[in-house]
């Protein structure tokens, strides 16, 4: 993955303010996941996460690193479908293009 922009803007003109996912982190978010982590969906699941928590600020009000796979649910709802938009590209390497957007329809 390429270095991550310090900060973003969303079409709505939200400001993101991104950091990069650090292998702790990574292993933070892998024991959040819990049953997430079975089946053939779970790179899916885990790449996304790291998009999603790659977010420390939303319009300057921090935000705390989720622990739980409810709280990163809760933070990717908070980010929005067109948070996700401008995040996608970042992170096209990670995730396929398609399985995000066919998750930010649902």
């Amino acid at each position: 993955m390429t270095m991550l922009p310090h900060e973003i803007k969303t079409s709505g003109g939200r400001k993101l303010t991104l950091r990069e996912v650090d292998p702790a982190d990574m292993l933070d978010l892998i024991e959040a996941a819990g049953s997430a982590m079975n089946g053939a969906s779970a790179a899916t699941w885990l790449g996304y996460a790291q998009m999603v928590c790659s977010v420390t600020a939303i319009d300057g009000v921090p935000v705390q690193m989720p622990a739980t796979k409810l709280e990163v649910k809760d933070l990717a709802r908070r980010i929005g479908n067109d948070g996700v938009s401008v995040l996608c590209p970042l992170f096209e390497g990670e995730i396929a293009q398609s399985e995000i957007e066919a998750s930010a329809k649902n």
